[in-house]
């Protein structure tokens, strides 16, 4: 193969062609970029992080420090301290650092890669102060993040960010939460107008940054909207050039020097590029940006580059122990919840022996070993290794198997990564300990410590040694920064004295550092055994306790301090911290985490919400109710139901490991625990007792306080992503079913197509129709290669033949001669119909029935129902509107349904772009709850599977725009290398002539093109009409390159020909004759071949063989039309599921059966009605009959016996219930027409399904109306029957009081506004006017009362009650109205001085921007996530938002979010203004910018 490639660049250059693939990634950066390159050695970069608050400066010491131990820890660990000591606040993500940047911290290059960049850390962005921002910048942000048609990519992402920070909210709490008394609020500025001062506007202008350069900013800083303006001149004029001399100004910066000086010292000079006009964003879209470029180029798969940890060369030690890791952790890891077993495909294969499955088992690693060679080590892609290298893997390993070893391979090298960062850290750590005479009293970073390191196997172990390490050297961290910043300045340097500042003043103050800095972890050391003594007595207890003489208070009093002022504050102080240093030891984690697990449980109930929202329809129905049900027992995405029902309000959710039961038995996880006296001495004594105790209750602390709250949160996280991944594979299941149908081919010989109007390929004639029957159906007649050849518009093509309106009728006749001249005169092969709903059904049999009429054609023109999901997303997309702008949506729609139905993967890929339009795609109900990218990289995979086993064509890409999305998934290429490669293309007479030219003329790198070019196919025959030059046959077969001459030697030995003869000719002779073939001794061929050192080939060789009989066939399921149930399902949405389903109906009609016997008639006498005389027919049971005579004659017309009843349903379907099933005593009627009318609404419920009949046996019981399930379902067996029992009877109850009506007196007053209704029906027509209105009614207190309701807001009433006084009898209005001591004269005036000041004031609020709409005050956790959000999106700024309360009518909630802790504060609506923190203020206006400058000021009462 590298002679190949080496004369195939010979051959460039004699062409005059570069051949170098080679590229500096200087020259795609910007000049002043690379120029910051070429100075880097010369100048230390450096990078400030800047407080505006210069003044703050000594007193914000505390906070640098912890600053930085947050920026060193954060990308291992949580905090756990916070969260435990601080018991008066509320706990926040662990995620989430509100801890204030220092206030002039330098960080040199090595420090910002090492600590920050490779730990992981996510940090929010440093310095400036935060500002409630103004609404008109909002506006301005609001405009910009809508260009480009991002706005509703961006809702999306929104919709999952509140989920997942809802998500996070359940299980936060037991570390990093940090406590508001920690963190000052003096670096929060907010001015009357709410902008920020000092700071003035300025245009963006790093559209040339590197989009690498940018995503290492976020991930050092942690903040998704990351702009590097932040950290340039902030004093730059609006409008200023930001590009003046961008090489002699940055390398000032990276000097320190006064860029803004040196700007006044030049002429201004400007320079703009062609670059600098278009938007950053629009350029990633398009794949423009500097980072795509050098993608193109570099000569390694897109995808190598384009993953979190790019794929890196290995030795053979690590890729050893690499495939021993990926095996025991990706095909034979047990997880938490039942899920399909993750072992290798082959093993699922049931008829394997147990030998059989041994070998495999034993062969696995070294076949995994053999896979990651091929990815690491040579490049070489998944698709590739699993065609053209399946000696080495076939055994073992699938397609999906080695895709699973390229997804876990990330996931080691990420693993290694962390922990080789962690190692260096340590490193610095021990060697600062051994410089640093400060650092004496520390404890020493230990070879014990790095063991630890080196021995970890998964990220929760690493997490275990990470937050090992914090509690430890935590508070050092900074300390080691500074001092290492120390050793590396000059004494005279004037940055040394302020290092050194900080140096001394750095400290941490939590509650384990207090008891260190105290001197208790002298006591601490009394209590017996060091933490890994502890640890290791675990397995067996190879260290006995040493115990201390004294008694515990007595030793205690020789460390009592001013903070530890008593002996007992000592000892608790002593067992905090003994307790947390055991819950940080990896192997006591380790060993809780893995009995925690085994009795973890989940329980679980609904809410008052969901008790009234779930019904038995609902997924969750039957599993609502459940106790102490074990994890394990956790089916597939249950527990994803769970969350996503949790967030809604619908649920509560609870993980624990104890029920009830143990804590009442005392058999608890901690209690078994102590059982086993892990901390206890067998010695009798007083003081050994009194220690003993101590020692139980250490052992309490660490596993309550510190470990199961951790624990906890992980088995959530655990669980989830469980679920979340089963959701994934489902989905890819649903696009594989999807896209693993052939390409449609015509059934029928060819022979005749010229004759009977065939000829011309496959034709698809596809009609869509509107949902809304006014709108117009189109037909459009699409040719193989997915070209609209013609088009016809029919609007009334859906109407019934048989209505009984006479106009429908005909016009649907018309319409259906049009379809027939359109098919006489056009012959399809094949005609497509939407399946929308019912009416595809009817339009099928209308068309069909039309073809039997058309007489003249030869060939039988099959009707098919196609899915058109996919055709729907296409019609609206962007692409649709570019490549069809004049086509309206409906037509749009009809040439994509005609696209599926030739070949669904090219329509699929289709929606593989740029706004990522396959995500549109309904795969599973939980898809929205899953990570997009990931889902999106999981679909993916499906598509490089498929393409790649059909190949792509190129040419054809070029020729037909749309299947050119399929070249994105061959193999080494991607979206960036796929565009580059057809815009090469062309550039050069829009054709590719054989595979060779992706190297010659494509400039293909040799990597790229070991990978593509086997799946790049040429349709040689069409190249030959194009091209004089010679064209490779195999070009057209799935034969490698590097194979060629392999084939061509087949060829020849099987002609029995002279190896001197042409083998070109005899290729072709053989691709005309492939049976010749068969006698070839293919083994002997491959032994030669590995004698001569091409390795084991026995497999390729086959493969040759089989391609040189059929070139490139098409491996995929040929198509079928849809079975009886998939259609089905895909018009009425009913599955097996329905079955048991309460659905609603409407009746038709009485159904009637005659007697089968006509004899049978005459033996049944008429039926006398002994009330009226009169006579009935004994079938139908029609009466009036005045004799027997008369029933005989009205026999023959007799319709029959009512059976049952005719039903149809909303999905189109009809039901029959049968006349048992009408009622539970079905001999109390005789006639069911005695039970229903016509068009009756009935609730029935289905007890089966006839999909060939798209009908439904149904029942209208009571006793199966009543059913406390589907027929089809069952009770979780850990469904919690007494619980249900009882919420249903307090519900009952609650009914029943609701039901209770409330009396008052009718009163008779004159006004609009005055109604005798009760408070309910006072709401109920509130529901219809606008906000604002009021109804005056009744009170039930008493005659003296009447009662004021007026609409606050949708949904929010306020009563309001007003007192009579000066009455001249029981029943008229009193001369003076009270509302409070507030006197009125009459109604009027209430409502002119009272109500309407009050709803103008409501509507102030209901019409401002940050008003959230549709959420109520107590929606506290959705209003939470949202002030999260946009804290996140903007960690500058203090988010806020206004919501109305609907416990408190006329009150409206101030929410906001300073730091950490969300806050909310009631404001009242009163006629004089809103009443805020006992203050009036006569707007919203005056309120909301008086909070915002003194909303750090506490409230004068406690917050709601």
């Amino acid at each position: 193969m590298s002679e190949f490639l080496d004369n195939q660049a010979e051959e460039s250059e004699n062409s005059g062609e570069t051949t170098d693939t080679s590229i500096d990634d200087d020259d795609l950066e910007p000049r002043a970029k690379r120029k910051r390159k070429q100075k880097k050695e010369k100048a230390k970069k450096k990078k400030r992080i800047r407080s505006d608050d210069e003044d703050d400066e000594e007193d914000d010491d505390g906070e640098d420090d912890e600053a930085k131990i947050q920026k060193e820890m954060a990308g291992f660990v949580v905090d756990e301290d916070e969260a435990d000591e601080d018991e008066g606040d509320d706990n926040e993500d662990d995620d989430r650092s509100d801890i204030e940047k220092d206030d002039d911290l330098e960080l040199d290059d090595e420090d910002l890669d090492l600590l920050n960049d490779n730990l992981d850390i996510q940090q929010r962005p440093a310095g400036g102060r935060v500002v409630i921002e103004s609404d008109e910048e909002e506006d301005n942000d609001r405009s910009k993040s809508n260009l480009y048609d991002k706005d509703d990519l961006a809702g999306d992402d929104d919709q999952r960010s509140d989920y997942r920070e809802s998500e996070r909210r359940i299980y936060d709490g037991d570390e990093g939460s940090g406590t508001e008394s920690e963190h000052s609020e003096d670096d929060f500025i907010v001015t009357d107008d709410g902008q920020q001062p000092q700071h003035r506007q300025r245009r963006y202008r790093f559209a040339d940054v590197p989009e690498q350069a940018i995503d290492d900013a976020r991930e050092i800083f942690g903040v998704d909207d990351f702009n590097f303006a932040e950290f340039y001149d902030e004093d730059a004029e609006p409008g200023e050039d930001e590009d003046e001399y961008p090489e002699d100004e940055e390398q000032e910066e990276l000097e320190g020097r006064d860029v803004s000086h040196s700007r006044k010292m030049k002429p201004k000079e400007k320079r703009a590029t062609l670059m600098d006009t278009i938007e950053p964003a629009e350029l990633e879209e398009k794949l423009l940006a500097p980072m795509d470029k050098r993608i193109q180029l570099d000569d390694r798969p897109e995808r190598f580059q384009l993953r979190r940890v790019p794929v890196s060369e290995a030795d053979e030690h690590e890729l050893e122990f690499e495939a021993k890791w990926i095996y025991q952790y990706a095909f034979d890891n047990a997880t938490l919840s039942e899920q399909e077993e993750s072992c290798l495909t082959v093993l699922s294969n049931p008829d394997l022996r147990i030998d059989e499955r041994a070998k495999i088992a034993a062969e696995a690693p070294d076949k995994i070993k053999e896979a990651l060679k091929f990815i690491r080590n040579q490049l070489f892609e998944v698709p590739f290794i699993a065609f053209y290298r399946k000696e080495y893997v076939e055994s073992c390993l699938v397609i999906n198997d080695l895709w699973k070893v390229y997804q876990w391979d990330e996931k080691w090298c990420h693993l290694q990564q962390r922990k080789k960062r962690l190692l260096e850290l340590m490193k610095r750590m021990l060697n600062y300990q051994m410089e640093n005479d400060n650092a004496a009293g520390m404890r020493i970073v230990t070879e014990q410590d790095m063991n630890e390191v080196h021995g970890v196997q998964t990220v929760e172990g690493l997490m275990d040694v990470s937050t090992k390490f914090q509690l430890y050297y935590g508070p050092e961290v900074p300390k080691m920064i500074d001092w290492e910043k120390i050793q590396n300045l000059s004494e005279d340097d004037p940055e040394r004295e302020a290092a050194e500042m900080r140096f001394r003043a750095a400290t941490r103050t939590d509650k384990y550092m207090l008891c260190i800095q105290n001197g208790l972890s002298g006591m601490a050391s009394r209590f017996g055994l060091t933490p890994l003594q502890f640890a290791e007595n675990l397995d067996w207890k190879r260290h006995d306790i040493v115990q201390d003489d004294e008694e515990p208070l007595k030793a205690a009093e020789q460390y009592v301090c001013q903070s530890f002022p008593t002996p007992e504050a000592v000892l608790t102080g002593a067992i905090h911290v003994v307790a947390k240093q055991l819950s940080r030891e990896p192997k006591v984690r380790e060993l809780l985490r893995l009995r925690y697990r085994l009795r973890l449980k989940i329980s679980v109930c609904p809410t008052k919400k969901g008790r009234e929202e779930i019904d038995e329809n609902h997924k969750l129905w039957p599993r609502r109710y459940v106790r102490d049900k074990p994890v394990a027992n956790l089916r597939h995405d249950e527990y994803l139901w769970y969350v996503q029902a949790h967030a809604s309000g619908l649920l509560n959710l609870k993980l624990h490991c104890d029920t009830e039961d143990d804590i009442r038995f005392e058999k608890t996880m901690l209690q078994e625990f102590l059982s086993e006296q892990p901390y206890h001495r067998d010695e009798y004594s007083r003081v050994v007792d009194m220690w003993n105790k101590i020692r139980e209750e250490v052992v309490t602390v660490c596993v309550n306080n510190f470990l199961l709250p951790v624990f906890e949160r992980e088995a959530h996280e655990r669980l989830l992503q469980e679920a979340k991944d089963y959701v994934i594979k489902q989905s890819t299941q649903n696009l594989y079913d999807r896209i693993k149908t052939a390409a449609y081919r015509n059934v029928h010989d060819d022979d005749d197509d010229f004759e009977s109007g065939f000829a011309g390929g496959t034709k698809v004639l596809s009609i869509v129709y509107p949902e809304e029957r006014d709108q117009a159906s189109f037909c459009a007649l699409i040719d193989q290669d997915g070209q609209i050849l013609d088009h016809l518009r029919l609007v009334h093509i859906t109407k019934s033949m048989n209505s009984k309106r006479s106009d429908e009728a005909e016009l649907k006749r018309q319409d259906m001669i049009h379809l027939r001249k359109f098919i006489e005169k056009r012959r399809p092969h094949v005609i497509a119909i939407c399946g929308e709903n019912m009416d595809a059904y009817y339009l099928r049999r209308d068309i069909e029935s039309l073809l039997h009429e058309i007489s003249g054609i030869a060939k039988e023109i099959s009707v098919e129902i196609v899915d058109n999901e996919a055709a729907k997303i296409y019609m609206h997309s962007k692409q649709a509107i570019t490549e069809f702008s004049n086509y309206p949506p409906m037509l749009r729609q009809a040439v994509s349904l005609g696209r599926l139905l030739l070949d669904p993967l090219i329509e699929y890929a289709h929606l593989c772009n740029t706004d990522d339009d396959i995500l549109c795609v309904s795969y599973h109900p939980l898809q929205s709850e899953v990570n997009k990218d990931e889902l999106l990289f999981a679909l993916s995979l499906e598509f490089i599977n498929r393409v790649n086993e059909v190949g792509v064509d190129v040419n054809r890409c070029l020729e037909y725009s749309h299947t050119s999305y399929l070249l994105q998934f061959v193999c080494g290429l991607g979206p960036r290398k796929a565009v580059h490669l057809l815009k090469i293309l062309k550039q050069n007479d829009n054709l590719l002539e054989s595979r060779t030219k992706l190297v010659t003329l494509c400039r293909m790198g040799p990597k790229v093109f070991m990978n593509s070019a086997g799946f790049i196919k040429i349709d040689t025959a069409k190249v030959s009409e194009r091209t004089d030059a010679y064209v490779e046959v195999l070009d057209g077969s799935r034969v490698h390159p590097e194979t060629y001459e392999w084939a061509r030697k087949m060829a020849v030995d099987a002609l029995e020909i002279d190896d001197a003869a042409d083998p070109t000719s005899a290729l072709e002779e053989i691709l005309q004759n492939p049976d010749k073939l068969k006698d070839l001794d293919l083994d002997a061929f491959a032994e030669e071949l590995a004698r001569q050192g091409f390795g084991n080939k026995s497999i390729t060789l086959y493969d040759i063989r089989a391609e040189l009989n059929h070139r490139y066939k098409d491996l995929r399921i040929p198509y079928e039309s849809p079975s009886a149930e998939r259609i089905f399902t895909m018009l009425t949405k009913e599955t097996s599921d329905s079955i048991g389903k309460l659905v609603m109906g409407r009746v038709m009609h009485i159904v009637y059966r005659k007697p089968r016997d006509p004899e049978e008639r005459e033996r049944v006498p008429p039926i006398r009605d002994e009330r009226t005389g009169q006579w009935k027919c004994q079938y139908c049971y029609k009466p009036d009959f005045n004799n027997t005579n008369e029933v005989w004659q009205h026999i023959d017309s007799c319709p029959g016996q009512p059976v049952g009843v005719k039903v149809r349903f909303d999905s189109g379907i009809t039901g029959f219930i049968p006349n048992k099933y009408l009622s539970d005593r079905p001999d109390s009627f005789v006639d069911p027409s005695e039970r229903v009318r016509r068009n009756q609404p009935i609730y029935c419920r289905i007890l089966e399904l006839d999909p060939d009949k798209f009908s439904a046996t149904c029942s209208c019981r009571s006793s199966d109306l009543r059913g406390l399930q589907p027929q089809n379902s069952e009770f979780d067996r850990y469904f919690d029957k007494l619980k249900c029992q009882d919420d249903d009877e307090k519900d009952k109850k609650l009914r029943e009081q609701r039901k209770i009506v409330t009396y008052f007196v009718k009163r008779v007053i004159s006004h609009p506004s005055f109604h005798n209704v009760t408070f309910k029906d006072a709401e109920r027509m509130l529901q219809k006017f606008e906000q604002g209105e009021a109804i005056i009614r009744p009170s039930s207190k008493s005659v003296s009362h009447l009662t004021v309701t007026w609409k606050v807001a949708d949904g929010i009433y306020q009563h309001i009650d007003i007192k009579e006084e000066g009455k001249q009898h029981q029943f008229s209005l009193g001369k003076t109205l009270l509302i409070g001591t507030e006197e009125f004269e009459d109604l009027d005036e209430i409502l002119a001085r009272h109500i309407q000041p009050m709803a103008a004031l409501a509507r102030d609020v209901l019409s401002h921007k940050y008003y959230l709409d549709g959420k109520r005050a107590e929606d506290r956790d959705a209003i939470e996530g949202y002030l999260f959000d946009e804290k996140k999106r903007n960690p500058q700024r203090i988010p806020y938002t206004l919501t109305p309360s609907q416990d408190y009518p006329g009150k409206f909630v101030i929410s906001y979010l300073p730091r950490n802790k969300a806050r909310h504060e009631y404001m009242t609506v009163t006629p004089e203004g809103f009443r805020f923190r006992q203050q009036l203020f006569q707007s919203l206006e005056t309120v909301l910018s008086w909070f915002k400058v003194h909303y750090r000021e506490p409230p004068p009462g406690m917050y709601r």
